[in-house]
């Protein structure tokens, strides 16, 4: 589940539009929530997540990260492991 500003079609800021480019790089399905359209979900999931910026990825309910993360994961050819868990 991708948690970003606006949606996959229609991001509203270049890190969301970034994590779903490198998302699609794999043809992975994943779902997304638009954080601008309920703040009390975007004040929650800081919360819950620890994590205080925008986009959150989660597999399985469990965080990943952010685009920072997410890329670097990418870029060490690691991300597509963490992609997998969530069909097993």
């Amino acid at each position: 589940m991708l948690f970003i500003k606006g949606s996959p079609e229609s991001p509203q800021c270049g890190f969301s539009k970034r994590i779903v480019g490198i998302l699609k790089e794999y043809d992975y399905q994943f779902g997304s929530f638009d954080i601008l359209s309920d703040e009390d979900v975007r004040a929650g999931l800081k919360e819950y997540s620890k994590w205080q910026t925008y986009p959150q990825l989660y597999v399985k309910g469990v965080f990943i990260g952010g685009v920072d993360v997410v890329a670097e994961l990418h870029e060490e050819h690691e991300l597509e492991d963490e992609l997998m868990k969530s069909l097993s």
